[in-house]
């Protein structure tokens, strides 16, 4: 069964990442951006964004007109973040900024809690 919480986990994408995510999925139907967690990194805990099909677990969020999937297990450390997206030859892509990261290793893909 599919869930939508966006209320519980309280996630925000600024105006530059609801417009990226929706060049995106329009051009690929039926996938969304798919947020998770994974162990690794300098840090301990890396994200994971890819562009898929939602997995039947899957958190979805509707945020405007833009539909997200947020793994279930990894949906406590993502909790309040705002996603945003930056274009540009260096460091650009998308970024997280998650109030529950207690550091975050110098590139900015890993973080601890």
């Amino acid at each position: 069964m599919n869930s939508i919480f966006p209320l519980q986990l309280n996630i925000t994408l600024t105006p530059m990442a609801l417009s990226k995510i929706k060049k995106l999925t329009d051009s690929h139907p039926g996938y969304m951006l798919r947020l998770s967690v994974t162990k690794g990194g300098c840090a301990g805990n890396e994200y994971l964004l890819e562009l898929a099909v939602p997995k039947e677990k899957d958190i979805r969020l509707q945020i405007e007109d833009v539909f997200v999937a947020i793994d279930p297990e990894s949906s406590h450390l993502l909790a309040g973040s705002t996603i945003d997206y930056k274009e540009g030859l260096t460091q650009g892509g998308f970024r997280i900024i998650n109030p529950q990261a207690k550091s975050t290793c110098g590139c900015g893909s890993s973080f601890q809690v």
